[in-house]
């Protein structure tokens, strides 16, 4: 008697096929939350990185030209003069201050440096000079506000209310 031939020839049918899918679609489901999660916390330490980077910048201005770089107002982020459309991050480039242009990872509305100068005595803030704030306006990620904290305020304003983080000089506390 003949045995009718086998209908395997070592292909996959169309239930190990999906079965395969399925699992690797689960793992991806894990591992991309992951994934951008990590992304979120490099973007969040290279804006600290960069925002120091900056602020040694102006400082190092200050001491040789004895102000600190002019900022340009933009009517569109309240008068303070923004890293990814601005000109201080472009002129402490063009003096020598600055390697290269330092920008937010993702320069947009939501996440960029901001920075302004005050005159002297501006919001009740101590000193015999203008000075300057600079902060990083928006974290990705909680644990980024959580590990940096930047405080600067006067008596009449707390800058840190309005950024995650954020510093400045020139002044003090009254």
């Amino acid at each position: 008697m003949l045995t009718p031939p086998s209908r395997r020839c070592g292909a996959f049918t169309l239930i190990e096929l999906v079965i395969v899918m399925l699992i690797l679609s689960i793992l991806a489901g894990v591992a991309i939350p992951r994934v951008s999660a990590y992304q979120a916390k490099a973007r969040d330490a290279r804006r600290m990185q960069d925002l120091r980077t900056v602020q040694d910048a102006i400082e190092q201005y200050k001491l040789e030209k004895g102000a600190y770089p002019a900022a340009h107002h933009s009517s569109s982020y309240g008068g303070w003069d923004v890293s990814h459309d601005g000109d201080f991050i472009p002129s402490l480039v063009e003096e020598g201050y600055l390697a290269g242009p330092v920008d937010d990872p993702l320069s947009s509305d939501r996440y960029h440096f901001r920075y302004y100068v005050y005159s002297k005595g501006s919001y009740g803030c101590a000193g015999t000079e203008p000075f300057y704030v600079l902060g990083i306006r928006h974290f990705e990620t909680d644990s980024a506000k959580q590990s940096n904290i930047g405080a600067f305020k006067c008596l009449n304003r707390d800058w840190g209310q309005e950024f995650d983080y954020v510093t400045g000089g020139g002044a003090s506390y009254r």
